[in-house]
C-alpha cells in the first residue's frame, strides 16, 4: 500500500469514527462519555431562546429609532457637523456636488427638448427650411458639449475636494448621454 492510500486510509477511518460519536451519545472523540447533551439542530436552539425573551415590555419600544447619529464618526467632527446642519449650512463640497448634480440635469433636459424639437420639426417640413433645423440641432450639441466640458471641470474639482474616494462622480461622456436618448452622432 502507497503512502497516499494509507493516509486516505486513516483520514476515512478518523471521520467514520467521529460520525459514529455524533450518532450515538453526542460524545466527542477522546471526551469522557456523558461530557456533551445530545445534539439538537440550530432552529430549535433558536426558536427557544427566542421563546425565552420577553419583547412586550422593551424600554422605548413603538419609538422610532434616532438615526441621526453616525456611531462610527469622531464625535468633534458629528457635533460640528450637527451645528452646521442645524445652522442651514452645509459643507461647500456637498454644496458643489448638488450644484454639478442640478447643473447635469439641467444639460440634459435642455438636450433632450431640443432632441423633441428637432425631430418634431424635421418630420413636419422634410422640405422647407430643412437647413434651419439642422443648424438649429448643431448648436443644441454644440451647446451640450460645453456645457458638458464645464461640468467635467467642476466635477474634477469636486473629486479633489470630497474626503472619500467613495464619493467621486465620474466624468460626463457626450456620446452616453446622446445614446441615453437614442441620438446617434
Amino acid at each position: 500500500m502507497s503512502h497516499r492510500q494509507e493516509e486516505s486510509t486513516r483520514k476515512e477511518q478518523a471521520r467514520r469514527r467521529y460520525q459514529e460519536a455524533l450518532d450515538g451519545n453526542g460524545d466527542l472523540p477522546g471526551e469522557p462519555p456523558g461530557q456533551h447533551a445530545p445534539r439538537r439542530d440550530w432552529q430549535s436552539l433558536i426558536e427557544e431562546q427566542i421563546a425565552r425573551l420577553d419583547l412586550d415590555d422593551l424600554p422605548n419600544k413603538g419609538r422610532p429609532l434616532d438615526l441621526s447619529r453616525n456611531p462610527y464618526a469622531d464625535p468633534g467632527q458629528e457635533s460640528a457637523n450637527r451645528l452646521i446642519k442645524n445652522a442651514g449650512f452645509s459643507l461647500p463640497w456637498v454644496e458643489d456636488g448638488r450644484k454639478i448634480d442640478a447643473d447635469l440635469a439641467a444639460a440634459r433636459a435642455q438636450l433632450s427638448r431640443a432632441w423633441e424639437q428637432y425631430m418634431a420639426d424635421r418630420d413636419r417640413q422634410i422640405c422647407a427650411g430643412h437647413q434651419w433645423i439642422e443648424g438649429s440641432w448643431e448648436a443644441a450639441q454644440r451647446d451640450f458639449r460645453s456645457q458638458v466640458e464645464r461640468i467635467n471641470r467642476e466635477i474634477r474639482d469636486y473629486n479633489l475636494k470630497v474626503p472619500a474616494i467613495a464619493l467621486h462622480k465620474f466624468s460626463v461622456r457626450v456620446t452616453e448621454e446622446f445614446a441615453r436618448l437614442g441620438i446617434a452622432e
